[in-house]
């Protein structure tokens, strides 16, 4: 059972490092070798998270982007049996569907930076409407799941709120609130670190999935659940205290 919570864990590590290596690409190798006068590295054109028109791919951010995403997808959709595993119980049909309503909006964004990456122009589901269902619908689902798990899987709701930096509202957050007080300014579009601090919510949740095999490992069998017979076949109960021992009542035929 601590394999499978570990598993899980693993993938959305992979997710994490696979949302990194585009983000050190485009702000560490390229940004310092930039030499484009007409356009910043910074402009939004290079925005590799939801490409959309206008778009100018920056080496190979975007297949790498969109790999990580699939590959969370999965995490999030396996996340509710590490959960279940850490609590001993079956998970309910609503943490699976909501659970799998999430990893399909990541699926979707993340198929769609994976094959606009390989095309070089972004794919149709660069459309407004399916972009807000495809990270909307993330956010909402992994608000609920925190919910359901604060108090049966704690380290779960820690994943999920981490993992929330993945959806275009935590993504606004990291470019409008966190990056400039990083980079020491807001950038006219693209602050600088805005998709490395994803990345790193990202590993964060990994690490907060991990302690889900630490508590599977440490709880013990629930309360209620009746022990399985032993091998040899069921035992007799013990006759209660103070009983006067059992006779033969029958008469004896005499010789």
């Amino acid at each position: 059972m601590r394999g499978r919570a570990i598993g899980v864990a693993a993938l959305i590590g992979l997710a994490g490092l696979l949302q990194l290596a585009p983000s050190l690409e485009r702000w560490v190798v390229l940004a310092p070798a930039w030499g484009r006068t007409d356009i910043s590295i910074e402009d939004h054109r290079f925005d590799y998270t939801m490409p959309s028109d206008p778009w100018e791919n920056l080496g190979v951010t975007a297949q790498v982007h969109g790999l990580g995403m699939l590959v969370l997808s999965v995490g999030v959709l396996l996340l509710p049996m590490s959960v279940a595993l850490s609590v001993g119980a079956r998970s309910s049909a609503l943490e699976r569907v909501v659970a799998a309503v999430c990893a399909t909006g990541f699926a979707v964004s993340g198929m769609h930076a994976l094959v606009s990456g390989f095309l070089g122009v972004p794919t149709p589901l660069q459309a407004m409407p399916v972009q807000l269902l495809a990270t909307g619908l993330p956010f909402l689902a992994l608000l609920v799941l925190a919910g359901v798990w604060l108090r049966s899987a704690w380290p779960a709701s820690v994943t999920c709120v981490l993992l929330l930096g993945s959806t275009l509202p935590g993504y606004l957050v990291a470019t409008f609130l966190i990056a400039p007080g990083i980079a020491g300014y807001q950038s006219h579009d693209t602050t600088p670190w805005s998709e490395t601090i994803a990345a790193i919510a990202t590993l964060a949740a990994a690490l907060a999935t991990a302690g889900l095999a630490t508590t599977a490992e440490s709880r013990g069998p629930r309360s209620g659940r009746v022990p399985p017979k032993a091998a040899g076949g069921s035992r007799e109960a013990p006759a209660p205290t103070g009983a006067a021992p059992t006779t033969d009542a029958s008469p004896r035929r005499r010789a």
